[in-house]
């Protein structure tokens, strides 16, 4: 099992899902359909290294 981090609240999910989405040549992986549909709307929001994740 492999683990990855949810850009947009933090946490740590399983890679293990179907919540995930590709971006530029990477995939993320999302805790839930909230965190991945906001990602999807403003990626470049979520991966400014300026930004900090939050639940």
């Amino acid at each position: 099992m492999a683990n990855a981090k949810d850009p947009v609240c933090g946490m740590t999910v399983d890679t293990d899902t179907d919540l995930k989405t590709e971006h530029d040549g990477e995939t993320y992986y999302f805790c839930g359909r909230g965190c991945k549909l906001d990602f999807e709307e403003d990626p470049d929001k979520y991966l400014d290294p300026a930004y900090e994740p939050h639940m």
